[in-house]
């Protein structure tokens, strides 16, 4: 179990300082050409992992928790 919460963390965390990582991971291959993120989704996919990461570390990872 512990190695699912390193790989969620993680995960989360390189997708808040990297997410045109996760874009091109998802969607680049597809395009042809040259082709970025847009600022908005950038950001979107920052404020949205913080949020999946402040929720996991303070709600489900105590919830499964053996305290």
């Amino acid at each position: 179990m512990m190695i699912f919460y390193f790989l969620f963390i993680l995960a989360a965390i390189l997708n808040i300082f990297f997410p045109r990582f996760g874009w091109y991971m998802r969607y680049g291959w597809m395009v042809k050409g040259e082709s970025e993120p847009s600022d908005a989704y950038i950001v979107m996919s920052r404020i949205s992992s913080i949020i999946i990461l402040i929720v996991f570390l303070f709600v489900i990872i105590p919830m499964f928790s053996n305290y």
